[in-house]
């Protein structure tokens, strides 16, 4: 009897066990149902990504810069040294506009021809000026050149503006842009050595203002008279607008505010966007994002920097491409939005009037694909964005190619979906 007690005993115990553990294992593929669910949902796409020249063959392409108030004539420069020239519709490069590959020091990674502007008055004067790295010393180099109405640069026509010594190949900046004024804003990194970005008598660490508008071999530039050291008389390079940046790969001026935006690539930990405040300290190296700098410091000088609109961990974002606020018509939704991007994860926006520090990045295209070659389905990497004439987004993968942001179609919104559930990682 004692036996036949225990057995029923142990029967209904395996049979409690039993429908717990089916209850708890239930409960834990639901969660986990949840979550990939949860997360497709969040990293789906919200914009298309048109190929555009899908002919060309490029090599590490660093930038795209459109040709004064056009929306489909552009430039692309390649790492190597060598600028191409599209005309609209082109399914490859109507030529190479200039080949400095024979100048360019591009063994470094971070190294080599890293950006273009074309004058304001480009239609008169021809000025294109290009941003780029020399060896033996180790310097960076702002030249103007002119270019002549086949499109081609004659390298006679050169006139270097600018040359900057640093004793390493990273964190160069090298972001051209004009602004509404007609001065020409440059942004230049820390050179690796983060101490430089507090330096006010150095110009690395910082973003530029020059006036190159009667630039000569005597003269290659002019200080604006309302840049904040202007007129100093303590040893503070006036050509910078402000400081305290570690690597403002780029950056972009919005022509309806007038806001600069930078985004500045951190070290180990954080990423951030900033507002740039003219004449302030950005804050490289007393603190990385919004963080005291070097990790684990408790206390720093927080008060005597500007802090950024947005600090990103590295769990979201790990190398920031700075973007624009976009003010294009062919995403309505997006207007209004700065659009910015990350080397390895794809494209993403905020809220640039939203108050206080943003940490968590809102997606628009994560991990995309590579849409031709030989790499074809791989998931591309970013270089630079660039704005058209209308405002109309565009983004250069180092991959190889350029592409243009558009609407996106719902079906390939669902197949976005479904592709996110393998996307995290």
């Amino acid at each position: 009897c004692a036996y036949a007690n225990l057995n029923l005993w142990l029967s209904s115990t395996m049979n409690i066990v039993w429908k717990t553990t089916r209850t708890l294992l239930g409960i834990f593929f639901l969660l986990i149902l949840v979550l990939v669910l949860t997360h497709a949902l969040l990293l789906r796409p919200r914009v298309d990504l048109q190929l555009l020249a899908p002919e060309e063959s490029f090599e590490l392409p660093t930038s795209m810069t459109f040709f004064p108030d056009s929306t489909t004539e552009f430039v692309v420069t390649e790492k190597a040294g060598r600028v191409k020239w599209f005309t609209e519709g082109a399914l490859q490069s109507s030529g190479i506009m200039l080949d400095l590959t024979d100048a360019v020091y591009s063994a470094g990674w971070e190294e080599g021809l890293l950006s273009l502007a074309f004058d304001p008055d480009y239609v008169n004067n021809r000025y294109a000026y290009v941003f780029y790295s020399l060896d033996n010393p180790k310097r960076s180099r702002l030249s103007r050149f002119t270019v002549n109405s086949d499109n081609i640069v004659g390298r006679s026509s050169e006139l270097a503006l600018l040359e900057i010594p640093k004793t390493s190949d990273s964190h160069n900046g090298g972001m051209l842009q004009f602004g509404t004024d007609g001065f020409l804003y440059v942004s230049v990194g820390d050179g690796y050595r983060g101490d430089d970005a507090q330096d006010l008598s150095d110009l690395k660490g910082s973003l530029l203002r020059l006036d190159i508008r009667n630039a000569s071999k005597e003269a290659p530039y002019n200080i604006p008279p309302d840049n904040p050291f202007a007129d100093n008389s303590e040893g503070i390079r006036p050509e910078i607008l402000a400081w305290g940046f570690r690597n403002p790969w780029r950056f972009s001026i919005d022509e309806l505010t007038g806001h600069i935006f930078v985004g500045d690539v951190g070290d180990n930990h954080q990423e951030e966007i900033s507002r740039i405040e003219v004449g302030k300290n950005h804050g490289w190296p007393i603190v990385e994002g919004d963080q005291c700098y070097p990790p684990g410091t408790e206390n720093c000088d927080k008060e005597s920097t500007v802090l950024p609109i947005a600090s990103f961990e590295h769990t979201f974002i790990r190398a920031v491409i700075g973007g624009y606020v976009y003010r294009g018509e062919d995403i309505p939704w997006l207007r209004g939005q700065y659009v910015y991007g990350d080397y390895f994860r794809g494209l993403f926006r905020l809220d640039p009037t939203e108050p206080g520090i943003q940490h968590f990045p809102q997606v628009l295209v994560y991990k995309p694909r590579i849409q031709h070659g030989e790499e074809l389905g791989e998931v591309m990497f970013f270089s630079s964005l660039t704005e058209d004439a209308v405002g109309e987004l565009y983004a250069t993968s180092l991959s190889g190619a350029v592409y243009k942001l558009q609407h996106l179609s719902p079906s390939k919104e669902l197949k976005g979906f479904f592709r996110a559930f393998g996307d995290f990682r």
